[in-house]
């Protein structure tokens, strides 16, 4: 394993999947890299079932990252317990459907029987049911009382997110206060190092054959979750079977000019992405508005542009109010410093990441 990056054990992972899986399940135990070293700490807690100062467990970040593949290992570990320990795993949408079910059926005692009676209750994708709050409120204030009974049992709750619940458009005051009196561990994308570790662990376990030179240039260009890199490496090693030759270097710089050429985004795409997150308006982007939110906003946009769009300054500029090479570039030095100081920028822009860029 590569320095700085952990191979935290997920015990039982293998039997939570299929055969043949993929993504982060392919690669067993989660790689974390010093981007994630977060992690560590709550699979600890999870695994020595001491809930401390870490319950409720929020684990939030984009698309890809592994929430549910860490989910599922911790559940998997809690049910090969000796004791026989009770899992509740649901996403947040059917602890929605199921509940409006019991309302309709006269069955709510049943239900929180069920999901407060667990040792463990995991509940996915919490941002799907929040997000739509004037037909969800009861199921949110349900889930505050399901938290309030379960801390105090000393249970375990897990819930995984797209982002922290102070940032969940439609999370009600109360539910936010729980989960934020809790661990929130924010699931970040996977550096180089995570990446190359990435790379090789998925060559070893479907028994390709990747030179090291190939990896590194693969885990330098791919800046993508773990399904992305195993997306790639599935297609390039399955061409490099059908044409018989070896994956080289060549080969490899083929493919990435290919993928680069067809996966820039537009624009109109990455200002979209940032207006969504932030909460403004398009159009207000590309006025001559100064709050703070539209300022940000902007600028994390045209960082994204410049850095996955590859679009230049001036093309930049243009499409913001017809600003000029100097402000285009100040915005992105902005956001390019606020990453490292800011961990909500840094949230904003691996969302904004994984939602316009698909490489």
């Amino acid at each position: 394993m590569l320095d700085g990056v952990l191979d935290i054990p997920l015990r039982g992972i293998a039997h939570q999947h299929a055969a043949a899986p993929t993504g982060t399940a392919a690669l067993g135990n989660f790689l974390a890299g010093p981007e994630n070293r977060l992690v560590e700490v709550a699979v600890r807690a999870v695994a020595a079932k001491t809930a401390n100062g870490y319950n409720p467990l929020v684990i939030y970040g984009p698309s890809g990252t592994g929430k549910s593949h860490i989910v599922a290992g911790m559940a998997a570990a809690w049910r090969a317990d000796k004791r026989r320990r009770k899992v509740v795993h649901v996403s947040a949408t059917d602890f929605a459907s199921n509940l409006a079910d019991a309302i309709d059926t006269h069955a709510v005692d049943e239900f929180r029987a069920k999901h407060r009676g667990a040792d463990l209750l995991i509940i996915e994708d919490l941002h799907r049911l929040v997000a739509r709050r004037s037909e969800k409120l009861n199921t949110q204030e349900e889930l505050v009382h399901t938290l309030d009974a379960m801390t105090a049992a000393g249970r375990w709750v897990i819930v995984t997110a797209s982002a922290a619940p102070v940032e969940l458009a439609g999370i009600i005051p109360s539910l936010q206060s729980r989960l934020s009196g809790g661990l929130c561990v924010p699931l970040s994308m996977p550096g180089p190092e995570t990446r190359l570790a990435i790379l090789r662990r998925l060559a070893d376990t479907r028994g390709a054959d990747l030179p090291d030179p190939v990896a590194r240039l693969l885990a330098e260009s791919i800046r993508g979750t773990a399904p992305e890199l195993a997306g790639a490496l599935m297609e390039l090693t399955t061409a490099a079977v059908v044409s018989g030759n070896r994956l080289d270097l060549s080969s490899v710089r083929e493919y990435l000019e290919r993928r680069n050429r067809a996966d820039l985004p537009d624009m109109h795409a990455i200002a979209r992405a940032a207006a969504r997150h932030f909460r403004v308006k398009v159009s207000d982007m590309r006025g001559p508005g100064r709050s703070r939110s539209l300022v940000v906003a902007r600028d994390v946009a045209m960082y994204a542009a410049r850095r996955w769009g590859q679009k230049s300054y001036e093309e930049i500029g243009r499409y913001f109010g017809g600003r000029d090479h100097s402000t285009v570039l100040h915005g992105c030095r902005k956001t390019e410093k606020a990453i490292d100081a800011d961990p909500s920028i840094r949230q904003a822009v691996e969302r904004l990441q994984s939602t316009v860029w698909k490489k």
